[in-house]
């Protein structure tokens, strides 16, 4: 088992550690469920009309039949139909139980008399039955499940107004290295620009985490220890991005091992992103990520974030597909599972983009997955399948 395989499974076997509340279902959007979700009625509660057309019996589809009247959405039916009658009905509104069948309006010849003709014998039923979504009692919505945009109808198909979530955690990022400036300066020889912190931050709110404080500190090694205690008193997570590597300034293993944090890995197998730590203590959780801002990506996106939604319950499973490599990839040294953004391209195919490492955070900007290597493997030929995980 190689480490990316043992940092999976210590992920999976994370009990959920975050406590429950009830929110109201406007604001339930992307958080963890923690309940399943129930039916409290057939769907459709109804046999419903699937389009607008003519509602009659199908044994009547070749004969003259007189039109009774016109159902909108939300009405029934005010008469019973008989032989060679029918009711004209719109999208959605309930089939009278004695039709078994709609057929489109696009299939209808309007005659004398306020009667119509189907002109297509062969026509569906076009008819969505009492139950046929789900019945009532069924299970919906799994606890653990993402809420993202089709659960919000389901939930609010169900009648849950008011959902039971997971609690949102706090979170605190730290960026460390003394060449970091701020976005809107111009470095200076040595310098660089801090891009990281808006991408850890970006990446934490897009899964509704609240970041309660954002700070970029110098390689010191009191300072940091300070503020790091300090961000546990309001934080739940601690993110530290650079520091983590062993460098004679990465001092971030230095310090969670000072403060008894216990560390769960110091390395991740993967290139790039191979050094990063995940520590805890009497429940708070620190991430030590890559200064590099690709690596950095990287050990968040299948690392953190698989690690975090554990932790909130979730029974979250990063999408991976395989398809056909559109160029030929090659590396020297096969040591670790390389992680390389690419394009999938309109035929589904694995495309090249220029890459040129953990710091080439612009490759990231025209990058739609992220192309899997595995450990051993120096070639992937083209037209040969790989696994991609789109982002």
């Amino acid at each position: 088992m190689n480490q990316f395989e043992k940092i999976q499974q210590l992920t999976g076997n994370l009990p959920p550690f975050f406590p429950t509340e009830k929110v109201q279902l406007q604001n339930a959007f992307n958080r963890v469920l923690q309940e399943d979700v129930i039916a409290d009625l057939n769907m459709p509660p109804f046999n419903k009309s699937a389009m607008d057309g003519y509602a009659c019996r199908l044994e009547d589809i070749a004969n003259e039949l007189e039109v009774l009247e016109v159902i909108n959405a939300g009405k029934i039916a005010s008469v019973k139909i008989g032989k060679n009658q029918c009711v004209k009905i719109m999208t959605g509104a309930a089939v009278p139980p004695e039709c078994d069948c709609v057929f489109m309006v696009e299939d209808a010849e309007e005659l004398h008399g306020n009667k119509v003709r189907c002109t297509n014998l062969n026509t569906m039923k076009n008819i969505c039955y009492l139950g046929e979504d789900y019945k009532k009692g069924d299970i919906l919505l799994k606890k653990g499940a993402l809420i993202n945009v089709p659960q919000m109808a389901v939930l609010a198909g169900a009648g849950y107004a008011e959902v039971w979530v997971s609690k949102r955690p706090k979170v605190t990022v730290i960026a460390t290295g003394s060449e970091l400036v701020s976005p809107s300066e111009t470095p200076k020889p040595g310098q660089i620009r801090n891009s990281n912190s808006s991408q850890v931050v970006t990446q934490l709110r897009k899964m509704n985490l609240e970041v309660v404080a954002e700070l970029t500190l110098v390689d010191d090694y009191e300072l940091l220890t300070k503020s790091f205690k300090k961000a546990l008193e309001s934080s739940d997570f601690v993110v530290f991005t650079g520091g983590a590597s062993v460098g004679d300034f990465d001092f971030i293993p230095e310090i969670l091992k000072e403060q008894g944090f216990k560390i769960y890995w110091d390395h991740t197998g993967i290139k790039p992103g191979n050094p990063m730590t995940f520590s805890e203590k009497d429940g708070k959780f620190v991430f030590g990520l890559s200064g590099n801002p690709v690596s950095s990506f990287v050990q968040f996106e299948l690392i953190a974030k698989p690690v975090i939604c554990k932790l909130l319950g979730s029974n979250y499973t990063p999408l991976r597909v395989k398809t056909r490599m559109n160029f030929t990839y090659q590396r020297k040294n096969a040591n670790r599972l390389a992680i390389i953004p690419v394009v999938i391209d309109s035929a589904g195919a694995i495309s090249e983009i220029p890459f040129h490492g953990s710091a080439h955070i612009n490759a990231l900007a025209f990058a739609n997955a992220l192309l899997e290597v595995p450990l051993g493997d120096s070639t992937i030929q083209n037209n040969e399948f790989a696994y991609v995980r789109p982002l």
